[in-house]
């Protein structure tokens, strides 16, 4: 019995999201009512914001998304870091525990240069206007 009142409202619960999804769909506006046409006289004052918004090319998104993973990199290899240092720490001068923290370091100062360098080249690229008239 507490199966089939479950379910029951459930199906109560599922019908009220479906019923406001809808009604959500059905009262957006269409493209035709948002965009000013040629010639048309009509006053859209609600497009004087979006004149101020900047513009914003591919080119310039690609960039920031791969400047973006190159710093969450940055953070997360200064993050190894530090668990390098306590894994040099709880080695307490054992030679094979000693000699693998300082592999793991030599190997991560490698990956921050990488990471340093490929941020610099992608920031510097990001601004060369390729499509600029000679």
């Amino acid at each position: 019995m507490t199966h089939f009142k479950t379910l029951k409202l459930a199906a109560i619960v599922a019908f009220l999201k479906l019923s406001s999804i809808a009604t959500a769909i059905a009262s957006q506006p269409t493209l035709d009512s948002l965009t000013p046409r040629p010639g048309s006289t009509t006053d859209y004052s609600d497009l004087s914001t979006i004149k101020k918004l900047p513009s914003v090319t591919i080119e310039a998104a690609i960039a920031d998304v791969i400047k973006t993973i190159l710093g969450w990199s940055m953070i997360l290899s200064l993050a190894a870091l530090v668990f390098i240092g306590v894994y040099f720490l709880k080695s307490r001068g054992e030679d094979e525990d000693t000699s693998k923290a300082k592999n793991m370091l030599k190997y991560l100062l490698i990956g921050i240069l990488v990471i340093a360098s490929a941020y610099g080249i992608v920031s510097g690229i990001a601004q060369i206007d390729f499509f600029k008239a000679a």
